[in-house]
């Protein structure tokens, strides 16, 4: 499934932390991802969690803190193959998100809309997932959820939300993010220990506008499963980061995922950070998607000097299955903007650089590029292509008069597969026009 991000800038993640539906309940960090507002941000490394927390700050009451924010977007997607069917479309749509004040410093409500409309779109060029199946246009309430403050650090959530877990999340890269009808418990706590939990029973998908059973959605079709999850993250205020978190998808399958980051503070101007993850997955109960065992291990190093970053990175899963994601977030250094690399028995690398041209004319330039390649087992039921992934991304945000908030992303993905095994080589070129201002 390919992917992209749809956007995430500053001034966006403070919305969409408004259309998580609380500024309370934190997501624990078990972080890996990228921090906030970096130029070089990857959506499809999602091996992190997004924590929704509250400032610390006074609470506004119920009408005072209200929020009404609308966030156009716009999308164009255009994939071209060798041999295989293209897929185009240019879709405008976005989010309306609400969310209100404190109720007597305990309540707070949230709901946000989604559509994306479909401009262009050829019925014989479908597979965008920038609209439902047949290219069709959408609209959809998201989230509509209320938050309870249990004590001054913990909270929970019910109703429908988005979540930012490793392999359960919005991965919010087209014109509409995943969404999930559940309840969440968790705490804040920048530094030291953190945790969530909670019960997951439905998830609307990126390209549709009906919820359906977790089961359902890991390919069980017909069945009524929901998803279990608890996690934890422990974190130092130099910056080291250890957590997991564990996800039962009930008579279907279960994921386990742990990370643990360290930075290197070299001198004043530079910072070296090691990662790794691991991920183990498999089969249980009635086995509604089949019996199975896999596993992936990776790892990265990322150094930063200035306005330069280069990381180099590498992966390992199980030759048994690939690393299954039904519902959002994969987790992956090595996940860029087509592809996450984790095939049965694949073997990748990474290797990737940054520079943030920092103010250019009305606003902040920056680029990134990745080369990522996988060796795949060339026989037996794991076989697959043999690929390489080369991307290029630009962004360009605009912090100027009427244009503060607009943000131009522009990624353009060659594909290189063996054609031996059945691959098709294909171009991927993508324009995302995010914007973002507040009604009230």
């Amino acid at each position: 499934m390919s992917k992209l991000s749809a956007g995430c800038g500053p001034r966006a993640r403070a919305a969409r932390a408004l259309c998580c539906g609380a500024l309370l309940v934190a997501a624990p960090g078990l972080s890996a991802q990228p921090e906030h507002g970096r130029p070089d941000d990857e959506p499809n490394q999602q091996s992190g969690v997004v924590p929704v927390i509250e400032e610390h700050r006074e609470r506004s009451s119920f009408l005072e803190g209200s929020k009404l924010v609308l966030r156009p977007r716009s999308y164009l997607l255009d994939r071209n193959r060798d041999s295989g069917n293209d897929s185009v479309g240019l879709a405008l749509g976005g989010a309306l998100a609400y969310q209100s004040g404190w109720w007597l410093d305990r309540l707070r409500f949230a709901a946000t809309g989604y559509t994306s409309q479909k401009l262009y779109g050829p019925s014989d060029k479908d597979g965008t997932l920038l609209f439902k199946p047949g290219q069709e246009s959408f609209s959809v309430l998201g989230e509509a959820n209320v938050t309870l403050r249990l004590a001054e650090d913990t909270g929970i959530r019910l109703g429908r939300q988005r979540l930012e877990l490793p392999y359960l999340g919005s991965h919010d890269i087209r014109m509409v993010p995943n969404t999930f009808e559940a309840l969440a418990i968790g705490n804040v706590a920048d530094t030291g220990l953190a945790y969530m939990a909670g019960y997951v029973d439905r998830i609307k998908r990126k390209n549709d506008d009906d919820f359906v059973s977790m089961s359902e959605a890991a390919g069980a079709v017909g069945s009524d499963e929901g998803l279990g999850f608890a996690g934890a993250r422990y974190k130092t205020a130099a910056g080291a980061n250890l957590g997991a978190i564990y996800q039962h998808s009930f008579e279907t399958f279960s994921t386990l995922y742990a990370t643990a980051e360290y930075p290197f503070v070299l001198d004043d101007d530079t910072t070296l950070k090691a990662f790794l993850q691991y991920t183990d997955q498999g089969s249980h109960g009635d086995a509604l998607i089949g019996d199975f065992d896999t596993s992936m291990v990776s790892a990265k190093l990322e150094l930063r000097r200035g306005l330069w970053a280069w990381r180099l990175a590498a992966s390992s899963t199980d030759d048994e299955k690939g690393i299954q994601k039904p519902y959002g977030n994969p987790a992956n250094y090595l996940s860029v903007i087509v592809d996450d690399f984790d095939r049965a028995g694949e073997e990748a690398w990474l290797a990737g650089l940054s520079y943030d041209f920092q103010r250019v004319g009305a606003g902040d330039l920056s680029l990134f590029a990745n080369v990522v390649s996988g060796d795949t087992p060339d026989s037996g039921s794991s076989a697959s292509p043999d690929e390489t992934e080369y991307d290029l991304t630009l962004d360009y945000r605009l912090r100027e008069r009427w244009a503060e908030g607009l943000w131009v992303r522009v990624r353009g993905a060659y594909i290189d597969q063996d054609e031996d095994l059945g691959g098709d080589d294909f171009f991927d070129f993508r324009i995302i026009l995010n914007y973002e201002f507040d009604l009230l």
